[in-house]
């Protein structure tokens, strides 16, 4: 039996029912809300290990229901919407969801994301460690962030992929490589891996100013550049 909970949060009961067969049948305990405000107090009263949220709710929508839950808790947030454009996934990943599926989907890959989410949330903490340059100061054991000094919010998600990013500095990381170690996955998404990348980008080098921190290697993968000097 598994002891992963999972909050379901969608107004349309058909995807509620249809979800929450396919997880009850491997086994989790599974909680459904049809509105985001129902969400949001059996969050706070279960403290789920994972939540899967709908973005198009009437009321509260889901990306304010995903930034109040970050308030809270680093516990992984899955969003599953028929909100496909490009805009909506960035905004999606930048309040603080650690994965965006696109409905319609299919049984199988639904579970493996559901799997791999898990995975991540139950790893244990990595080792403690620190890094500084003059422009990122990067504390594992706190997951803080600071740019020029300036505390940068970030996902643990997010914070993961910087902190291997950081780590292999001296080299660019490939795509597969980040999909393996950073997701912890082969079924990881190449969609997520750009989208997490963009929303870092946006957010450190909004604070560096002109200096581009991780540099995309076309065809390859990605590399974190340290600013000149100490």
């Amino acid at each position: 039996m598994s002891n992963s909970s999972i909050l379901l949060v969608d107004d349309e009961f058909q995807v509620l029912e249809m979800l929450r067969e396919w997880l009850e049948e491997q086994d989790y305990e599974v909680t459904t809300a049809a509105t985001a405000e129902g969400a949001l107090k059996l969050f706070n009263e279960l403290r789920p290990t994972l939540s899967i949220v709908d973005l198009r709710m009437p009321g509260m929508n889901g990306f304010q229901l995903i930034h109040r839950i970050r308030e809270l808790s680093e516990a992984p947030v899955m969003v599953l919407s028929a909100l496909s454009e490009d805009a909506d996934q960035v905004r999606g990943l930048d309040v603080g969801a650690d994965e965006y599926v696109i409905k319609p989907v299919s049984r199988e890959p639904f579970l493996a994301r559901v799997r791999s989410l898990l995975r991540r949330a139950a790893a244990p903490e990595e080792s403690a460690s620190h890094y500084r340059d003059a422009l990122l100061d990067l504390d594992t054991p706190t997951h803080l962030v600071l740019v020029k000094g300036q505390t940068i919010h970030v996902s643990p998600l997010e914070f993961k992929l910087l902190a291997y990013l950081v780590n292999t500095r001296h080299r660019v990381a490939t795509h597969d490589e980040l999909l393996s170690e950073v997701w912890d996955t082969e079924l990881g998404s190449q969609d997520s891996l750009k989208w997490y990348v963009s929303s870092l980008r946006r957010k450190l080098e909004t604070s560096a100013k002109s200096h581009n921190m991780i540099r995309n290697v076309r065809g390859l993968g990605y590399q974190y550049v340290p600013p000149e000097g100490p």
